[in-house]
C-alpha cells in the first residue's frame, strides 16, 4: 500500500475500533489527538503492518488523514469534526461490526477485526473523561 493508501486505512480502522468500543466522540483538540494517537500506536503490536505511518510526527499524519476521511470516497470508517471529532461508519445501513469485518477484508495487510478494536481502546484510554462520548 502507498503511504496514503496506509492512512487512510488506520484512519478508518480507528474510527471502526472508537465506536466498537462504545465511544461515540473525542475532543477536537489538535494536541489531545495527536498525542493519542502516538500513545496508542507505540503499544500496538500490527503497527508495523503500515510502516509509512512512522517517523517523527505519526500523530500528524493521523490528524490530516482524519480531517479529509469524511470526504474520501469509499472506505468503512470516518470522522466528523466539530467541537469533538466523531467517528462513524461510512455505510449507513451497517454495523459497527459489519463495517469492522468489511474493513478487515477489504486489504492484504492480515489486520484482523480485534486488533482494530485494540486501537481504539489504546487510543481511548489516553483521554480525560470529560474528552470522551461514550454515548
Amino acid at each position: 500500500m502507498t503511504k496514503d493508501q496506509q492512512v487512510r486505512k488506520v484512519v478508518a480502522g480507528l474510527a471502526l475500533g472508537v465506536l466498537a468500543n462504545g465511544v461515540g466522540g473525542v475532543t477536537s483538540g489538535k494536541t489531545a489527538l495527536e498525542f493519542a494517537f502516538h500513545h496508542a500506536w507505540d503499544q500496538w503490536g500490527w503497527a508495523s503492518r503500515f510502516p509509512a505511518i512512522g517517523g517523527h510526527d505519526p500523530g500528524n499524519m493521523f490528524w490530516i488523514g482524519m480531517g479529509r476521511s469524511a470526504s474520501r470516497q469509499g472506505g468503512y470508517g470516518a470522522w466528523e469534526s466539530g467541537r469533538m471529532v466523531v467517528p462513524y461508519v461510512k455505510i449507513t445501513s451497517w454495523t459497527v461490526d459489519e463495517a469492522l469485518e468489511a474493513h478487515a477484508e477489504s486489504d492484504t495487510d492480515g489486520v484482523p477485526t480485534e486488533a482494530w478494536v485494540e486501537l481504539g481502546r489504546l487510543f481511548v484510554e489516553y483521554f480525560e473523561p470529560q474528552e470522551v462520548d461514550h454515548s
